[in-house]
């Protein structure tokens, strides 16, 4: 019979620096794939390999367990429905694979919304989500920061240029750009370029209509509203949409608006538009 060592817990620890030996043969030990490294190591290949099944599988089952007992603790006795058995034989094998907390806490949160109101959550979200790496999520965050909504429209966007065309003399026009800046919040275009790849946003940028200059925009940040009425009647907005799937996403991660890129955004807005904020 195999020993085995407990699951370590998915609790977050400060990363240690070490030589790139001993950390290669630690991580060896860790998941019992260290046979060739430790001489003192005297199993057979299988036994080895039993080992290091059990580990795995034993830290599957400790992921699970740990998402169900959060979503048990999350629930305050709400009404619930069955739910559908493929949707959740599907979600568990997912969830065997979280390891980090904040993930296991969100995988909890789904869970809990799924029984609460089925089809929340469709398995292709489940499937991005779980490809996704803690960065990926984190620059997910940062988008939706950043994104907003204009007028009655649902879809969020992330505006990356507003355009006019000045007249001049005669039948002389000059176009006039104001490009959005990310790179100081986080957000270069190659973070936009992994989350479209993901399918998170859509590889298309989109150009709005020309905006009437007696027409009043909304726009929608998370938690505040502006209407903003245009001084010239040729202007529109650049963008980038969240897809489905990522507005599907937006719905389950924790974000907050980013009130630094907002004055910013509404610096550049105020040169073109006359703001007044909704209560």
């Amino acid at each position: 019979m195999t020993t085995t060592q407990p699951p370590s817990k998915n609790t977050p620890v400060k990363r240690l620096r070490t030589n790139s030996k001993n950390r290669i043969h630690a991580l060896a030990q860790h998941f019992g794939y260290d046979g060739l490294i430790s001489s003192h190591n005297k199993r057979s290949l299988t036994e080895r390999y039993a080992n290091s099944q059990q580990l795995h599988h034993q830290r599957e089952q400790y992921n699970i367990e740990t998402i169900f007992k959060l979503t048990y603790e999350q629930c305050n006795n709400e009404t619930t429905t069955e739910p559908d058995p493929d949707w959740l034989a599907r979600f568990i094998k997912m969830a065997k694979q979280v390891y980090s907390s904040s993930m296991q806490n969100l995988w909890a949160q789904i869970l809990k919304k799924e029984l609460i109101h089925p089809g929340t959550t469709s398995l292709r979200a489940l499937t991005i989500l779980i490809s996704m790496t803690h960065k990926e999520a984190l620059l997910f965050q940062y988008i939706m920061s950043v994104s907003c909504q204009i007028n009655n429209t649902k879809n969020r966007k992330i505006v990356t240029n507003i355009k006019t065309i000045d007249k001049l003399m005669f039948f002389l026009v000059k176009n006039k750009n104001y490009p959005i800046e990310y790179n100081q919040y986080s957000i270069p275009y190659s973070s936009i370029v992994i989350l479209m790849d993901l399918g998170l946003i859509l590889k298309t940028e989109f150009e709005s209509s020309k905006i009437n200059h007696t027409q009043t925009i909304q726009l929608h940040f998370k938690k505040i509203s502006y209407s903003l009425n245009c001084y010239n009647k040729n202007t529109s907005f650049t963008y980038y949409r969240i897809s489905p799937i990522g507005e599907e996403l937006a719905t389950l991660i924790d974000y907050s608006c980013n009130t630094k890129y907002q004055n910013y955004l509404l610096n550049i807005l105020t040169q073109i538009f006359t703001i007044t904020t909704e209560q």
